[in-house]
């Protein structure tokens, strides 16, 4: 079982500078490089005004000579909102940066004002998001790419230099609803699911990823990972404590942003769902039994969004130096 954390706690509290909120990020991501995560990776999101999303490629830029041999990830680029040649050049250019650790995650998005400001509508997503990646890996590829779709219009286009890994950086696609999961088998070889699917839904549609995969896909198993919120405390009843303001600002946050769709499954916006249905929460040897039986599900790989972070950079350090030793480690010997 593949464990790795992910950056949007560390923007929080939002009363900080902005140049000091990144560069208390790089001095934290630097501490955890070689304490046994497998990656680090940055959402995306536009006009996100009151919370706070740095841009994930110039920030995964500035962490790579931070980061050791810690893959950096993309969870999830919103492809749909980008020009895929100004993507594909982008993503070659980090993954040189990165000496080929980078993972390239996407997903179709949901925010109007984000599809607004792309000239786009919700039926525009995945239509773009495919044709979006048709021609990003034919021009990663390094092919001479001639191509006339609803978005996008080349001639033959050919991109100076391709990515360091070939024939491309592995991709994974954002995932929660059923048709999402298909065609992540059916497009790239890893598929994530959002934090707010339940667990339950999480082992359903890994089933459903695994079975596309043999039917309609290559043919290959691809991997299974999730995303999820990790609350820790000395007990279950302490470590919600320690989270409740942080998961009372996202469930804020998604409601607000109109997360739930009626083709998703139902994702966990409110407190009337225990955390047991959908994160990993209480003590460390608990969380160790939640990862466990989220390897039964399925799961290759979990990308942690830590809850009950403290403040400070000493303190957030810390705390991770703590998830290694006592959650990570015990959890990678899962399966060997």
């Amino acid at each position: 079982m593949k464990i790795g954390f992910h950056l949007t706690p560390f923007w929080s509290p939002t009363d900080r500078p902005p140049t000091s909120i990144i560069d208390e990020a790089i001095e934290v991501v630097h501490a955890a490089a070689g304490m046994g995560f497998e990656w680090v990776s940055i959402g995306h999101h536009w006009v996100s005004h009151p919370t706070v999303w740095p841009q994930p490629i110039p920030l995964l830029a500035r962490l790579a000579p931070e980061t050791g041999r810690l893959r950096l990830k993309t969870s999830m680029l919103l492809l749909p909102l980008l020009n895929p040649v100004d993507a594909a050049e982008n993503v070659a250019t980090l993954d040189h940066i990165t000496h080929g650790r980078l993972d390239v995650g996407v997903a179709i998005g949901y925010r109007e004002k984000e599809l607004e400001a792309a000239g786009l509508t919700r039926k525009d997503r995945v239509p773009r998001l495919e044709e979006s990646l048709d021609v990003m890996k034919r021009l990663w590829r390094g092919e001479d790419v001639t191509f006339e779709g609803t978005y996008s219009k080349l001639t033959g286009a050919r991109m100076g230099f391709t990515p360091c890994q070939r024939p491309h950086p592995p991709l994974e696609m954002g995932a929660q609803s059923t048709g999402a999961t298909r065609r992540a088998a059916r497009l790239v070889d890893a598929v994530f699911f959002g934090p707010q699917v339940s667990w339950a839904d999480v082992g359903r549609l890994a089933g459903v990823y695994r079975e596309a995969r043999a039917t309609q896909g290559p043919g290959t198993p691809g991997r299974a990972l999730a995303s999820r919120s990790l609350i820790v405390g000395a007990s279950k009843e302490a470590a919600r404590a320690a989270a409740q303001a942080y998961l009372e600002r996202t469930f804020a946050m998604y409601r607000g942003w109109e997360m739930q769709e009626p083709t998703m499954v139902p994702l966990q916006l409110g407190f009337e769902a225990n955390l047991d249905d959908w994160t990993i929460n209480g003590t460390p040897a608990q969380c160790v039994e939640a990862i466990a039986r989220a390897h039964t599900l399925g799961l290759d790989g979990i990308g942690l969004t830590i809850y009950s972070l403290p403040r400070g950079v000493a303190a957030r350090v810390e705390c991770l130096q703590m998830i290694a030793e006592e959650i990570v480690r015990p959890a990678a010997a899962l399966g060997a």
